[in-house]
């Protein structure tokens, strides 16, 4: 069997998941629920996930795992073999939807092994014998938020009958970046050097006390229309403007005036990853001054320094997490930094959303591993936010006390748009 090198994504996940105890390993699944057309059958279903394996090769691989050393991509080639693997490893039968809660609990706690298995699985819910949605699992060595997308939307071109040829895969990205690509990988590994260097230095923890796992999920109410008519007043992204309220908050509720900050970037900006499916996402380190977002002064006057301070990160953001390990090592005490993963909807992207009244739901994370203090903005039709902590110093009502700031900066922010707000 012929292998491949994997892509630096693909290695950072691995990685990842190597850290995460066996019987976890499931944290690793990402859930899709898709409704399916009127009259779709189960062979059809059946062939259209045969179809997507065909055209997006993480979809057909499997991994060897080569201990210590760099594990490599093996991908089926055979398309008989493509076929009945798939019906046999991929499509997990049929449950009535009336159960669909509980096949989503147990599809999403069941660990998919991509060393012997495909990365992803599929179960079709039916209301008798018409199929009406589709549980589809993937692993994250598999895909990323914005192949998510791409996935459905080829699903569903596959489903209607559509023929897809094979698209550039992570194994055309890997020989690239160790060829042509492998200079802007040396200049991400200085970034990341040179970033954490200059990081804070983390604080003793204090004595007999664990951090808590506080979750909390934030509706702000904020309509993606009237977020975007309010940036464009600005000169710079949306996802800048959210990072400098998210810093500015831990500004006020630390009292330090410096942060390191880690931004995930899809690393989507060439042509070639442009419509890959596999998982690009990395994390981008920033460091981030109490005078760069200036706490207390109106967001407009101090956007456009952290958005170039944050572009100029992400250009960094693809990287050996090898070589992100190595840096950490020389930095042993510098601070765990606190995250941020932008997920939104380009300007112009349909919402019928009105403004509403803030909404938060606290609840205790599920995942034990990750970041220590992660928020998640999602931006479909309206800006949500999901705030995940699990970092020492950081109890109930300081979690509270973050979130009031930047659901109260954010609303603030978007009156800008003169649009009325809540």
């Amino acid at each position: 069997m012929e292998t491949y090198p994997v892509t630096v994504g693909q290695l950072s996940v691995w990685r990842e998941l190597m850290e995460i105890p066996p019987e976890r390993r499931w944290e690793a699944n990402i859930q899709w629920l898709w409704d399916l057309p009127e009259g779709t059958t189960e062979p059809a279903v059946r062939a259209a996930l045969v179809g997507l394996a065909r055209r997006h090769g993480s979809l057909r691989t499997r991994y060897v795992d080569n201990g210590a050393a760099l594990p490599r991509q093996w991908l089926i080639e055979d398309d008989d073999e493509l076929e009945a693997t798939v019906h046999e490893q991929v499509c997990q039968g049929v449950a009535p939807i009336a159960e669909q809660a509980e096949a989503e609990l147990r599809e999403q706690r069941a660990v998919i092994d991509v060393t012997t298995h495909l990365p992803f699985r599929a179960l079709l819910l039916a209301d008798g014998d018409r199929p009406v949605r589709l549980i589809v699992i993937a692993h994250h060595l598999t895909a990323d938020g914005v192949a998510a997308m791409i996935v459905r939307e080829d699903f569903m071109r596959l489903l209607a009958g559509e023929q897809l040829p094979p698209a550039p895969g992570p194994r055309e990205l890997a020989l690239e970046q160790q060829g042509a690509g492998d200079g802007r990988l040396r200049s991400a590994e200085r970034h990341w050097r040179r970033t954490l260097a200059a990081a804070p230095r983390a604080a003793a923890p204090a004595c007999g006390t664990a951090p808590q796992r506080i979750g909390a999920r934030v509706r702000t109410g904020i309509p993606m229309p009237m977020a975007h008519a309010a940036t464009a007043t600005t000169g710079a992204s949306l996802s800048s403007i959210l990072l400098a309220v998210y810093h500015r908050a831990i500004c006020e509720l630390t009292g330090e005036p410096r942060h390191l900050m880690f931004s995930l970037s899809n690393n989507r900006y060439g042509d070639l990853q442009a419509d890959m499916v596999t998982s690009l996402v990395q994390w981008a380190p920033l460091i981030m001054e109490a005078e760069l977002s200036r706490p207390g002064t109106p967001l407009a006057e101090v956007v456009e320094k952290v958005h170039w301070k944050h572009f100029s990160a992400l250009k960094h953001a693809a990287c050996s997490p090898d070589a992100i390990a190595a840096a950490h090592a020389e930095q042993p005490d510098a601070d765990a930094g606190y995250h941020y993963n932008p997920m939104l909807a380009p300007p112009g992207f349909p919402s019928d959303d009105v403004p509403m009244p803030t909404a938060v739901e606290y609840y205790e994370p599920a995942r034990a591993s990750g970041p220590n203090f992660y928020i998640i903005v999602r931006g479909l039709t309206s800006l949500d936010l999901d705030v995940r902590v699990n970092r020492p110093g950081w109890d109930a009502p300081r979690v509270a006390a973050f979130v009031d700031r930047v659901t109260h900066e954010l609303n603030t922010f978007a009156r800008t748009a003169n649009v009325p707000s809540v």
